[in-house]
């Protein structure tokens, strides 16, 4: 499922929006999770207790003129494979103060829970649709109890290194191919890449393939990120839909 230290990625559409007029950024970015989301969390995120299997490793805050983005990279201590894991993100301005947080009605599963995590593995989730009321500092995060156990492998799909290239209006794009090598349709396949110089994180995106066709046919795809991709070492992660559950 890991396709590690590849040079680029597979991404988000980094949407940089705003909220206008009396509008709020909250209702605004409601709005969006409703066109964007195939699958959503109609009542809004909400974490009882934290998750004594899954614990955060570090946690990054993105910017740039396309918007923003946070990364979490965490780790299952666990002996079980899990999905769905939920995780909760307050963001933060310099001053400390909330400027958005992923508990909004009408988000998409993928920006509330973990897609997938092995046992005893990690994982680097990424949110790229932070859209603050004002400018991001900082992340507090909450990976929540739960999540469900998965008992078989994940469908296998393979994606190619994409290539990088400049783009005048979006800034750095990648493309590629993703592969289905599981024999079988997929309903949807998330891509996550996080570019790292050394220990730190500088850029990172995500993308989507819906309704994946069983055959093993070369699909594209264009990568953009919320950051700066460029001289950095850049993983890739799919997460393609796991049998028993929703959509990712």
């Amino acid at each position: 499922m890991r396709a590690r230290a590849l040079p680029a990625s597979l991404a988000a559409v980094a949407l940089g929006l705003l909220a206008a007029g009396c509008q709020s950024t909250q209702s605004k970015s409601a709005e969006i999770g409703e066109e964007l989301g195939p699958v959503k969390q109609e009542q809004g995120l909400a974490i009882s207790a934290p998750s004594k299997d899954v614990e955060v490793v570090a946690s990054t805050v993105l910017s740039d003129a396309a918007g923003a983005a946070v990364v979490v990279e965490v780790r299952n201590r666990s002996k079980r494979d899990l999905a769905e894991v939920p995780i909760a993100i307050d963001v933060r301005d310099a001053t400390g103060k909330s400027v958005y947080r992923n508990d909004l009605p009408g988000l998409e599963d993928a920006l509330t829970s973990i897609p997938y995590v092995s046992a005893g593995g990690a994982a680097a989730w990424v949110h790229d649709q932070v859209l603050a009321s004002g400018r991001p500092a900082s992340v507090k995060v909450v990976v929540g109890a739960g999540g469900r156990p998965v008992a078989a492998d994940p469908p296998r799909f393979t994606a190619t290194p994409p290539k990088l290239e400049g783009d005048p209006y979006s800034g750095v794009v990648a493309g590629g191919t993703v592969e289905n090598e599981s024999g079988a349709k997929n309903e949807r396949v998330l891509v996550y890449v996080v570019a790292r110089q050394g220990d730190r994180v500088v850029a990172a995106g995500r993308g989507a393939l819906e309704k994946v066709k069983a055959e093993p046919k070369p699909l594209p795809y264009n990568v953009y990120f919320i950051g700066d991709p460029r001289g950095a070492e850049v993983s890739l992660d799919l997460f393609p839909a796991l049998p028993g559950g929703g959509k990712a």
